[in-house]
């Protein structure tokens, strides 16, 4: 409710004009930041200049001359006098005629201080007039012209407007006097135009009037050009400004005429973007920045503020120099902070609160508390904190949480320093920090360096008894990664399991490796003793299940009739009993780190077509096409090539097993850039989303009526996970029920591909 409140108020203060300041103020930066554009050559300024006033007098100077002028530009596509011509003289008759010969000459006509209509005494030239008023900003600053005016019924075209029509011969598109019908204002103004300026003074060519007079020119050299005709003396001239006047020197009015004519000739007028278009462009990314401010951190907050800002100035300067759209940029420039400050005062308040709570959380548990009589209740948030009572309070529990934490660091020191267990500190630097001492002692015993990380990981690996990568763990902890474990077996000073756990502890943004080394030898004895159990187990069953099958084969051979078919019933479930048991078995002795797992470079393709081969017969009796798809070249992976087979067979057998007649399973190769994926792709029954994550369990099947006729042991898919895991690699499934299943089994490359 905050937000939308105050992205109301800001439109509400942008609609009323309180950002128009800073608006105008990145109008006039982006011309100078665009600089100076080249004008339309056919423009050029007749100056009555210093030099023409020494000449030909003071101001005003005598229309005669005017006329004179008419004959030298008597080429001139147009010539617009910047200059009123209101009142009668002697020599009106002379530049009447002159005109009347040109018959392109563009007078300007004015409402004087009596708010009546002056047109020029040039009585040929008023169908040719226009007025010369500028938009003037509320700094003075011209930016705007409009070009047409409706006073008390007078249809007053601009100066500028009337001079285009003059020397091209085209019409000015304008609004119409019938738009004006109703409207009982004084003076109504249309077709507004926002000048693209082409530089400050100076832009256009400027010719001293007197020059044309002496013939330096010849009316050759006018040929095609538009001439305008105005007072650029000091102390004569109107002085105003441009956006290229940061220096505040003034530009004469018959120069702001030539850049209105310039933008009319290049047609480039800068379009306005309307508010609309601002508005609905700041309200979404007010609430999305809000939104995204809220989760951020106050520095990466502040980055992003300074680059939004930066992208959305690059933005309207681009619109603005490039496509000439001018998008006001100032909403953003106002809401962006804006919105930067209400985010941090809600983390701030959040943050204050957390604070309270966590005083009223922490009180009641503290193990001692002291009653303070003079402290009374405060108030919550941040005005509870900026109250001296508020400070109070929460000086006197965190005094409190103090008393308590020396007492915990005291009896954690007691417990760290016990015979428990072994505790082994090491610093940034990577040397020790701290050795409780049973730590310290069976370090000494088997003769494990601890006085720096690396010392102790290398003379550690000897007694390592998991397969892991030990000399890497030191960098794995640095790096932030947590809680890594392996077994170790220490000889001395007698044979022991331990369990090694390994975890970063973070302070002040370092990171110091801890090692814990907890007694585990009645529980790694017992694994012992059950694993030894099953095996035994295990074969003692496997010996008569051998006998059993063999004495059926024979009876299968023998037998004739209904005893036949018992007999091949006892075969076959015999079978099935013994791949139960070797399943078992291997399972068991990849756990328990007994299964021979022979690593070398194979190409997985070769692998995956000669199981292809084999299953194939098994999968024509079920009605069911092995597909194989991989490519031509494959990078090879280090594995154990007769158990990753065993695993493909596996996953194969369960998707013929599972799949209807008539569907197809698909045996997929994809090379990645570290990885080679092989996926096995089946479209029959799936399983269910929340038996996904179960099916690698020992003993699991999932639950359904389609699968409940179905044999198997459930012991498959766990002797393919222990497998690939064995090997370094990792297998998953993805599976939509009624549709199929997607086992993938991921190794990484022998080696890394150049480019790859």
């Amino acid at each position: 409710m905050t937000v939308i409140m105050f992205m109301a108020l800001i439109l509400f203060v942008d609609y009323i004009g309180l950002l128009n300041g800073a608006n105008n103020h990145f109008y006039d930066l982006f011309f100078r930041l665009r600089g100076p554009r080249e004008s339309a050559k056919q423009v050029v300024i007749i100056a009555i200049d210093d030099k023409t006033l020494e000449k030909l007098g003071r101001w005003p100077i005598r229309r005669l001359h005017y006329a004179s002028l008419l004959k030298w530009l008597r080429e001139a596509d147009a010539v617009a006098f910047d200059i009123i011509i209101a009142e009668p003289s002697a020599d009106d008759a002379a530049l009447q005629e002159s005109v009347k010969q040109h018959g392109r000459v563009v007078f300007p006509v004015v409402i004087n201080d009596r708010m009546a209509v002056t047109y020029p005494v040039i009585a040929s030239a008023r169908d040719r007039a226009g007025h010369i008023y500028l938009e003037q900003g509320i700094d003075g600053v011209v930016r705007e012209v409009y070009h047409t005016l409706l006073y008390k019924n007078s249809f007053l075209p601009s100066f500028s407007s009337i001079t285009f029509e003059n020397a091209t011969g085209k019409k000015f598109r304008r609004t119409m006097p019938g738009y004006f019908q109703g409207q009982k204002v004084n003076i109504t103004q249309s077709d507004r135009m926002n000048i693209n300026y082409c530089g400050g003074p100076g832009t256009f060519e400027r010719i001293s009037f007197s020059e044309v007079l002496e013939g330096i020119y010849p009316p050759s050299y006018f040929k095609n050009r538009i001439c305008l005709v105005g007072v650029t003396a000091p102390g004569v001239r109107e002085i105003l400004l441009t956006p290229y006047s940061q220096d505040r020197k003034g530009t004469p009015g018959v120069e702001i005429h030539a850049n209105i004519l310039n933008t009319l000739l290049l047609g480039n007028a800068i379009h306005v973007a309307p508010y609309w278009i601002g508005w609905l462009s700041t309200i979404p990314l007010t609430l999305l920045s809000f939104l995204c401010f809220l989760r951020m951190s106050e520095v990466r907050t502040a980055v992003l503020v300074s680059l939004m800002l930066l992208c959305l100035a690059a933005i309207a300067y681009m619109l603005f120099s490039v496509f000439n759209v001018w998008l006001a940029p100032s909403i953003f420039f106002f809401t962006i902070p804006s919105v930067f400050l209400i985010s941090y005062a809600f983390k701030f308040n959040e943050a204050v609160g957390r604070l309270d709570r966590a005083y009223m959380t922490v009180a009641p548990h503290l193990r001692w508390r002291k009653d303070h009589d003079s402290q009374k209740p405060s108030e919550q948030g941040v005005k509870g904190l900026l109250t001296p009572g508020g400070i109070y309070s929460k000086a006197q529990v965190l005094g409190d949480i103090t008393d308590q934490l020396i007492f915990e660091k005291q009896l954690t020191d007691t417990a760290i320093f016990s015979d428990v267990q072994g505790v082994l500190l090491f610093g940034p630097g990577r040397m020790s920090v701290l050795a409780n001492n049973f730590g310290a002692m069976l370090c000494k015993e088997n003769a494990v360096d601890i006085r720096s990380v690396d010392t102790f990981m290398k003379d550690i690996a000897n007694f390592v008894l998991d397969k892991v990568d030990v000399e890497n763990i030191p960098e794995r902890l640095y790096s932030g990664e947590h809680h890594v474990t392996f077994n170790v077996s220490l000889p001395s000073p007698e044979r022991k399991f331990f369990k090694l756990n390994a975890s970063p502890l973070t302070i002040q943004g370092e990171s110091y490796p801890l090692f814990v080394l907890s007694d585990i030898t009645t529980v790694k004895e017992l694994e012992m003793l059950k694993s030894h159990m099953v095996s035994l187990v295990s074969h003692e069953i496997k010996t008569p299940l051998l006998s059993i099958e063999g004495f059926s084969e024979m009876l299968c051979d023998t037998l004739e009739g209904e005893m036949k078919g018992y007999a091949v019933i006892v075969q076959k479930e015999s079978a099935r009993l013994i791949r139960f048991l070797n399943t078992f078995l291997d399972i068991s002795r990849i756990e328990g780190g007994q299964q021979p797992i022979t690593l070398a470079p194979v190409m997985l393709s070769h692998a995956a077509k000669e199981v292809a081969h084999e299953l194939r017969p098994v999968a024509e009796e079920n009605g069911i096409t092995i597909r194989a798809e991989m490519p031509e070249e494959i990078s090879s992976v280090m594995i154990d090539r007769d158990l990753t087979k065993q695993c493909l067979i596996n996953l194969i057998e369960n998707a013929i097993k599972y799949s209807p007649p008539g569907k197809d399973v698909i045996i997929r190769l994809v090379e990645e850039i570290d990885h080679v994926r092989t996926e096995i792709i089946d479209h029959g029954m799936g399983i269910r989303e929340e038996e996904v994550d179960m099916v690698f369990e020992k003993f699991y099947r999932a639950h359904s009526g389609d699968t409940r006729n179905i044999q198997g042991s459930g012991l498959g898919l766990t002797f393919v996970k222990e497998a690939v895991g064995a090997q370094g690699g990792k297998v998953s499934v993805k599976s939509r029920y009624g549709e199929g299943s997607k086992f993938s089994i991921v190794f990484p490359k022998t080696h890394k591909r150049e480019g790859g």
